[in-house]
């Protein structure tokens, strides 16, 4: 029983052959895998393409910092650097996320920015356009510990120390309280920033493998320090305002932007390397993995079809009878197992049937053996048959000759007495010379009558014996079982015929009965002739009466005699009906040829028996009797051709007799016969 969750699969599986079946799983575990493949490929391709997109930014803003610092130590603002940046990385600008930003830059750039009105709000467009850039380039979102601390040296810290610095070298008030709140601020945010860019450093250094980065950030120091040093130049001013001079951080700064743009740029190289690396390390063991499993995946399919086919074969031949030996798989797995075990079974049963065709061959010989003794026995039989049929009638046709002589002389005699009749002068001599003839000739024809009633006796012993013999013979195919049948068939027209014969014998001996009684009229009659030799007429008369009789009497006794001489002639064939019936007929059909005298007659097959064989031959009037012919027909596809003679012929008819049959051409007949239904009765 399956499990019912599987039955789904399972009726795809028994639809599809083993092949099929392993290619359908190579690509159902291929698909997933290189569907996670072109996952893992994507979700790369963004984190490169997302450091990419960092780089880019950063090549923005290493003209755009130059140029704060430039702007800080009084230098005019020269975007033209920063212009080709922008244009080398036109991507950030795209979307016109950062038109605003750019615009506003271009025009503070355009104002007079050596003035501190100007610086500041060049500064404050910079910064503007800095944070942009930022964002719009994912460096805010920068995801590692290190290069995240440089960006914000660059993207948050730089800019908000510049923007200080520029802001506090023109305060907004001259004097009091707020002048000094405002500078304040400023000279806080400016040690802030030193400390945030010092913090910064020493966090990217302990957190990277880059060896050059600490000589990239060196600088940085300068420009924190500078940044302390506008701080105290802020707070010493505060009781009484001085002025400041932002030059030296602005130069610190711009100083410092080449090693710093080297080091974020290092970083986020190193990092799109290491997701390139990763990306390639990865997508050649899932190539080499694939190519590995497919590999593996087209030696099994190759491996299973090759065995499967042997396997496949090696059935179908032992199914079909061919124990030849045929490769089949020898390993160690399943289809070795089923190998061996069909290599045992094809062994054991080559083994089997070498014992069976032994069987068969000995049975075979039995059979023939037996089947040779009770043709043996069935000739004998019917030899013996046909020797006293045949010594029987002999006999009988013997006695009924000279009953024949005799009746031909009494019939002779009555023609005699009847022309006597015409003398009257000689009547009394004729009479007395006649009764004494016809006494005579009453005496031997009684004999005669009396040897014929022995011989029925003697027939009729024989029809008895006949009648055992035949009964013996249905016992014994009774016996027989099968083989029996045709031994039975000719058992019962031997039966037939001895009831025949026993029914011939009684009508012979009831025709001598009448002749006896006949006889012993024409006796008193001729007596009485004597004794009335004075009554000439009476006598002449009574003879005349008689003799008519005795002629009627004699002619049936010739019809009797004739029709019992017709019996015993048909006793004679009886051997060619125990012939015909010796082996059960098949109706069949097909042509026949005949070679009889160097010549070919064709011919229609109409039954078919292991003895012989019925056909039409039309216009054949050479073929008798007894003549020998060779019979040429085919059975299941095979021409075969027996030497046989001619049992019967009734017109266009050839009942063929088989003279010598070999056990190879016996074996063809029977199982064609075994194909052609029921016997003929």
């Amino acid at each position: 029983m399956y499990p019912r969750l599987l039955l789904p699969v399972l009726a795809v599986w028994d639809r599809t052959r083993m092949t099929v079946r392993l290619s359908i799983i190579m690509v159902v575990l291929l698909v997933p895998c290189m569907s996670a493949v072109y996952g893992f490929v994507h979700f790369s391709h963004g984190q490169i393409s997302f450091s990419e997109r960092e780089g880019e930014g950063a090549e923005v803003l290493l003209p755009a910092l130059a140029e704060f610092g430039a702007a800080l130590a009084g230098d005019r603002p020269d975007l033209t650097a920063l212009t080709a940046a922008m244009d080398a990385n036109a991507g950030l600008f795209e979307d016109g996320t950062l038109d605003d930003a750019r615009d506003a830059l271009t025009a503070a750039a355009g104002a007079d920015a050596t003035t501190g009105a100007g610086r500041i709000a060049f500064g404050e467009a910079m910064a503007a356009f800095i944070t942009g850039v930022a964002n719009e380039s994912n460096l805010i979102l920068d995801p590692d510990l290190d290069s995240f601390y440089v960006m914000d040296m660059e993207v948050v810290q730089l800019p908000r120390v510049l923007l200080a610095a520029a802001r506090a070298a023109a305060p907004t008030e001259a004097s009091g309280t707020a002048f000094v709140a405002e500078q304040a601020v400023y000279a806080s945010e400016l040690t802030t920033v030193a400390g945030n860019l010092r913090a910064g450093t020493e966090t990217s250094l302990a957190n990277t493998a880059d060896a050059a980065l600490a000589g990239r950030l060196a600088r940085v120091e300068s420009v924190a320090a500078a940044a302390e040093q506008v701080a105290a130049a802020i707070t010493a001013g505060l009781g009484a305002p001085v002025a400041l001079d932002p030059a030296p951080l602005g130069a610190a700064v711009r100083a410092v932007m080449p090693d710093l743009h080297a080091a974020l740029d290092g970083l986020i190289e190193t990092r799109v390397g290491g997701f390139q690396r990763e990306q390639d390390t990865i997508l050649a063991i899932t190539v080499i993995g694939v190519l590995l499993a497919v590999y593996a995946g087209v030696g099994l399919w190759w491996h299973t079809r090759f065995h499967v086919r042997h396997m496949v074969d090696g059935v179908r031949a032992i199914a079909a009878g061919d124990l030849a030996p045929r490769p089949l798989p020898t390993g160690r797995d399943e289809f070795g197992d089923i190998g061996r075990a069909l290599g045992t079974a094809r062994e054991k049963i080559a083994a089997q049937e070498a014992d069976l065709r032994a069987g068969q061959a000995a049975r075979e010989q039995q059979m023939q053996a037996s089947m040779a003794q009770q043709q043996r026995s069935e000739a004998l039989l019917r030899d013996r048959a046909k020797e006293a049929i045949a010594d029987t009638a002999a006999t009988i046709a013997m006695e009924l000759a000279e009953v024949v002589d005799q009746v031909e002389r009494v019939r002779s005699a009555t023609s005699r007495i009847d022309g006597q009749m015409a003398s009257a002068e000689h009547v009394t001599q004729s009479v007395v010379t006649k009764a004494a003839e016809a006494d005579r000739v009453t005496g031997a024809l009684t004999a005669s009558l009396r040897r014929v009633a022995e011989m029925a006796q003697v027939i009729a012993g024989v029809a008895d014996q006949t009648r055992m013999l035949a009964l013996n013979a249905t016992i014994e195919a009774a016996r027989a079982g099968e083989m029996g049948k045709g031994f039975a068939v000719v058992a019962g027209e031997v039966k037939d015929l001895a009831t025949a014969s026993a029914r011939s014998t009684e009508q012979i001996s009831s025709t001598i009965s009448s002749l006896e009684a006949d006889v012993a009229e024409m006796f008193a009659a001729i007596g009485g002739v004597t004794e009335g030799i004075g009554s000439v007429n009476t006598a002449t008369i009574e003879l005349r009466q008689i003799a008519a009789e005795q002629h009627d009497l004699v002619q049936g006794l010739d019809r009797g005699v004739a029709e019992t001489l017709d019996r015993i002639n048909n006793m004679v064939d009886l051997t060619d009906k125990l012939e015909r019936r010796e082996f059960p007929r098949y109706a069949d059909s097909g042509a026949v040829t005949l070679l009889a005298d160097g010549e070919r007659h064709t011919g229609r097959l109409l039954d078919l028996s292991l003895g012989g064989l019925h056909c039409t031959a039309p216009g054949i009037d050479t073929l008798g009797l007894g003549a020998n012919v060779t019979a040429e027909f085919r059975v299941a596809g095979i021409t075969i051709s027996l030497d046989a003679n001619v049992a019967q012929r009734t017109g266009d008819d050839l009942r063929l007799r088989f003279l010598d049959v070999s056990p190879d051409v016996r074996r063809t007949l029977s199982r064609h016969l075994a194909t052609l239904g029921n016997a003929l009765p």
